[in-house]
């Protein structure tokens, strides 16, 4: 379950002596470590860990259910007859969901679908092992999407506001196309999911870089993010694409699973991603710590940027973020560039005219992270590149240690990278 603990949860303090501080104990994960910290009681504003994901007898119902039993729309296996050509869109950045694929691929064979008509088209970046073994294992094919590469592309149609469509052409020749996405909060569409797999993700690379010029101010302030899908959602409609499966992650696993209807999944799947995943402290504090990764599954610079800005969302102006995670691989054209700049608030300037980078978006929103506070770093990066790009590093946990006991009020964020963190109201 996902909780927010207080400072007066006592069952986690330990009182040294007569008239000593009170000592809360605080935990912050990232990746497959945890920092556990004791700070005094009336320095923590607040902590969230966020929710855990489903496991065994309670991940197989979640995954039954939402095949045979999804929203406003027949089960999975009626939706085929034998000799149909069946695509499944697959979200590389799911974890831990062989088995939700594995049941899909077993209700299609069900119904007469044969092994070999079954292709799954997944985006870029590297994908859960458990889902490509649990493909292979039943003899479908795996591919992965390149949106640069025009053999893979095929023109679908045009859009009311004249847009010309193509996708990867696996998905235009397909019979079926059921699309299985991980749902999240996204910087320029409002909400990702498997409504978003299709367009922009299995798009070409234009469509990639409009998408890129579209980040929009997103106020912290602001308990929800502004939707923009209406084409992602229009785009499913041309392809014929009514059946979507959605996943909301937990911290080690699939949190919920929503399928069915289109539309009856983007409502559902919203509502159970902001029950799961908003953090809403009463204030911002001086000092923001935040994990950033899952178990089992590397953290890359988009994600450790992510969790950033959930950072920003809780600190105060001047404050610090201090960062916990193992991120590493080499920053892109936008981090370069900001690696040039000598203040951030005027980051901006360099990054103007580049939003063809493949990092634009994650440049932009970390010079803005970066204007507003100052940020300590524990990760794999390079050290070097860490300094030039105008943060502190941290090299192990014992320095984050005494970076947080010189500290003034501290907030804690495990899997920040997932989290919609919004202040109650300003601290006075």
């Amino acid at each position: 379950m996902a909780r927010i603990a207080r400072a007066s949860a006592r069952a986690n303090c330990g009182i040294h002596g007569v008239g000593a501080t009170i000592a809360m104990h605080v935990s912050v994960e990232f990746e497959d470590q945890r920092l556990d910290l004791d700070l005094p009681e009336d320095r923590v504003v607040g902590s969230w860990q966020g929710p855990r994901g489903l496991a065994g007898a309670d991940a197989a119902e979640a995954e039954r259910r939402a095949l045979d039993e999804p929203l406003d729309f027949p089960p999975v296996g009626q939706m085929v007859v034998p000799g149909d050509h069946v695509v499944i869109a697959w979200d590389s950045s799911l974890d831990h969901a062989g088995g939700l694929l594995g049941g899909l691929i077993d209700r299609l064979r069900d119904s007469g679908v044969l092994a070999e008509d079954i292709v799954v088209v997944a985006t870029p970046g590297p994908a859960d092992e458990q889902a490509r073994a649990a493909v292979a294992s039943r003899g479908g094919a795996w591919e992965v999407h390149d949106p640069a590469d025009q053999e893979q592309l095929a023109y679908l149609a045009t859009t009311k506001d004249g847009r010309r469509i193509y996708l990867n052409r696996r998905l235009t020749d397909a019979d079926a196309v059921i699309p299985v996405g991980r749902v999240g909060h996204d910087p320029i569409l409002g909400y990702r999911g498997p409504w978003s797999l299709l367009f922009p993700a299995l798009a070409d690379a234009e469509a990639l870089r409009s998408y890129r010029h579209h980040l929009a101010e997103d106020p912290a302030d602001e308990p929800a993010p502004r939707v923009r899908w209406d084409e992602s959602i229009e785009v499913d409609w041309l392809l014929g694409s009514q059946y979507q499966v959605g996943v909301v992650p937990g911290g080690d696993g699939p949190a919920a699973i929503v399928a069915g209807l289109g539309e009856s999944v983007r409502a559902r799947a919203v509502a159970e991603l902001e029950r799961l995943w908003s953090f809403r402290p009463e204030y911002g504090a001086e000092c923001v710590v935040v994990g950033v990764g899952s178990p089992g599954r590397a953290a890359g610079i988009d994600e450790l940027v992510e969790g950033l800005v959930t950072a920003s969302r809780l600190v105060n102006h001047g404050g610090k973020i201090l960062a916990l995670s193992r991120a590493g691989g080499e920053p892109g054209p936008s981090l370069r560039r900001l690696t040039a700049v000598d203040d951030m608030r005027k980051a901006s300037g360099a990054l103007r005219g580049h939003d063809d980078d493949a990092d634009s978006v994650s440049g932009r929103r970390l010079a803005r992270v970066l204007s507003w506070a100052d940020v300590y770093l524990l990760s794999a990066l390079d050290r070097g590149v860490v300094e030039d790009l105008s943060m502190v590093p941290v090299d192990h946990a014992d320095e984050a240690r005494r970076l947080l006991s010189r500290s003034g009020a501290c907030l804690a964020v495990s899997h920040a990278e997932l989290t919609r963190a919004t202040v109650v109201e300003a601290k006075p």
